[in-house]
């Protein structure tokens, strides 16, 4: 009977395993707003957040493309490609994205410098329209690939006037490695947060260059946490550093390395605020 099993249980996997973090992303061609592409071409040796939202003309979805958008610049200067995704057809998404640009263009006006360090991004950016491709899913073999058809999320698409079957709102945070390190879902009826996105990349990174971790509610420029496998006497070597707080044996915090970029006051340099 186990050997019957065998089959079956390397078809499941090959068939019925989502995607998961440490996961490779798989390769795949796609047509988008800026032509076809190939997705590791295209993304080459950058960072990708790659994103799904439930229908063009729709209102929830119409304000997240327009903040992805306006935060296009802070995306850039972290080396990460946007790029979304829905089972619209490519000519819905053209006619659509002059609606996201006008209201990114609202968000613009209403932006202000205090809204700016509140909200970490820097008011003397320029704020380009929509730069980043849209993948037209009409089969959606792509979506499938990345589990982001949920038939029983509610609400239900007819809640949204859409006939067909429709994404959830999905995030994939993929590095230059084309692994799969951040997977976020939101229900259709809850708007995405970019800036969070934008702060869990910049965590990622931090991380991945550092060999550090950050700690709850961190933004960069807080102090993060020392890996249990280095210990007192290592952090100096490690960090170039031996100042640190412990705050237990096995919790211990430094200043975010190469943080102040030789600015002395660290809250001048701050890019989030908290």
């Amino acid at each position: 009977m186990k050997y019957l099993l065998i089959p079956f249980l390397i078809l499941f996997n090959c068939i019925g395993h989502a995607l998961q973090i440490g996961d490779v992303t798989p390769d795949f061609d796609a047509s988008t707003t800026k032509g076809d592409l190939n997705f590791y071409k295209w993304s080459k040796d950058s960072w990708v957040v790659l994103f799904s939202h439930p229908g063009d003309f729709t209102p929830v979805c119409t304000t997240e493309l327009a903040y992805a958008a306006f935060l296009q610049p802070e995306f850039a200067d972290k080396n990460v490609k946007l790029i979304g995704l829905s089972v619209d057809s490519l000519e819905d998404h053209k006619e659509w994205i002059p609606h996201v640009n006008a209201y990114k263009d609202k968000i613009k006006t209403e932006f202000s410098l205090e809204k700016s360090l509140d909200k970490f991004t820097d008011v003397f950016k320029s704020r380009p329209d929509v730069d980043y491709p849209i993948i037209a899913d009409t089969s959606m073999e792509i979506a499938k690939i990345f589990d982001m058809i949920h038939p029983n999320a509610n609400p239900n698409e007819s809640a949204f006037g859409i006939k067909h079957k429709a994404t959830i709102r999905s995030v994939f945070v993929i590095s230059p490695d084309k692994k799969v390190q951040t997977i976020l879902t939101y229900p259709m009826h809850v708007g995405r947060n970019f800036y969070e996105i934008l702060r869990t990349v910049e965590a990622l990174q931090v991380a991945d260059r550092y060999k550090v971790s950050t700690p709850a509610n961190w933004n960069p420029g807080d102090e993060v946490i020392v890996p249990t496998y280095i210990t007192n006497d290592m952090i100096e070597e490690h960090y170039s550093t031996s100042k640190f707080t412990e705050h237990q044996k096995y919790l211990r915090m430094i200043e975010q390395p190469g943080f102040y970029q030789g600015n002395k006051n660290r809250n001048k340099s701050r890019i989030y605020k908290k």
